[in-house]
Parts: C-alpha cells; sequence; structure tokens
C-alpha cells in the first residue's frame, strides 16, 4: 500500500523537517491497526466464555427409579421391563421437567401392561426428589384385585348368544382363568377358526366376538 506524505514544514535553518510528518502518520496508522488487534482479542474472549459456560447450561439430571407395591413377581419383573424410566436410566433427562414428562408417559405404559395381566384396577402415581444425587424417582403401583373370567358368551348379529362349538374345550382360556389380555386374543382367534370348520367360513367377517365377564376372586 502507497501512501502520500505532505511536504515538510522549512525549519528557521532552511533545512525540510519531514520527520514530524511522517511520524504523525506513523502514530495514526499504528493506532488503527492496535484497535484492530483489541477487536479481535475481545471477540476471542467473548468466544472462549460461550465455549466454556456452554455445556453447565445443559447439564444433565441423573436419577434412579424404583417401583414398589407390586407383590405378583410376574407383574414387578414385567413393569420393570416397561417401565422408560428404569430402561432409560442411562440417558438423563436435560432437566426435572424432562423427567416428569418421561414418568407421566410411563404412567400409561405401566397401567396398560398391568391390564394385560389381569389387574384391571390398577392405579400408578410417582414422587420425584431432586434433593439426592442422582436424584430419585419412586413410582407406586396399586395393583388392586386380580380378576378372573366368569363365563365365555359368544353373541351373533342380532346380539343373541351362538352356541359355541365343541372346540370349546381347545380354547386358550375357561371360566376361572387370569383375564389377562393374550389368552382373551387367543380365545377369540380360536372360536372363529372353529365357526369356520363348523360351517360358518364367514364368522370372522361378521361380528362374532369373544366377551368375558371379569369376577373379583
Amino acid at each position: 500500500m502507497h501512501c502520500a506524505v505532505p511536504n515538510g514544514k522549512t525549519r528557521p535553518d532552511g533545512k525540510t523537517d519531514k520527520g514530524d510528518t511522517l511520524g504523525n502518520k506513523t502514530i495514526r496508522l499504528s493506532v488503527a491497526t492496535l484497535g484492530m488487534w483489541v477487536r479481535r482479542l475481545l471477540l476471542t474472549i467473548a468466544l472462549g466464555a460461550a465455549l466454556v459456560l456452554g455445556p453447565a447450561v445443559r447439564a444433565d439430571l441423573n436419577y434412579r427409579a424404583e417401583i414398589t407395591g407390586a407383590e405378583d413377581s410376574e407383574l414387578a419383573d414385567l413393569l420393570e421391563k416397561i417401565s422408560e424410566l428404569k430402561t432409560l436410566e442411562d440417558k438423563p433427562p436435560v432437566s426435572e421437567e424432562a423427567l416428569r414428562r418421561r414418568a407421566d408417559r410411563d404412567l400409561g405404559r405401566l397401567a396398560d401392561a398391568a391390564h394385560s395381566l389381569g389387574y384391571w384396577d390398577a392405579e400408578f402415581s410417582y414422587d420425584i426428589n431432586t434433593g439426592t444425587d442422582p436424584a430419585k424417582v419412586t413410582v407406586t403401583v396399586e395393583p388392586g384385585p386380580l380378576y378372573h373370567v366368569g363365563s365365555i358368551q359368544v353373541l351373533g348379529t342380532d346380539g343373541q348368544p351362538l352356541s359355541i362349538p365343541k372346540d370349546e374345550k381347545k380354547l386358550p382360556l375357561k371360566p376361572g382363568d387370569p383375564a389377562r389380555t393374550a389368552p382373551v386374543v387367543a380365545a377369540e382367534t380360536a372360536l372363529l377358526a372353529a365357526f369356520g370348520n363348523s360351517g360358518h367360513p364367514f364368522a370372522k367377517g361378521r361380528t362374532a366376538a369373544l366377551r368375558s365377564t371379569k369376577t373379583r376372586k
């Protein structure tokens, strides 16, 4: 870069003094350069602070979950397997609010699991204690009574009971069994197949269905 330097002043001795003018010009360039360095330094410090503070703002909330109240070992094992609070312990949420959302979702999953084993009155609640490290989540289940099948009825399209085919003895469900979801669905499938084999090939396409009366035992 080329800069035009003004003519210097004439001294009393007749010599021209160009040093002051050149010196002033040099000082002005140095101040501009120094300002640019300062701005770069401040920007570097700001970026460094952001990098240091960033992870601290996004700290995860470590926790441990416990499910209590299920005396039936089969129910207890199923709840442990189906609970996201338990299976996602190694993936902690970012905040207490996120942990509560996870717990809220879990209540519906746990209720469905209890119903599948015949605990149709099961109720669930949870408590979160963030005063410990890690935080503690306690899920409490009140399973209620285990329901059992009272009777099996097959209804026709007119709502009237139909005679159950002779294959009834082969059904995976009978009166007195726990009213669990899997056997109920399997019994419905077996009944439809039995009707098909006994001269009702369109039973599946009609409204034949399995209904069970659940009684407490």
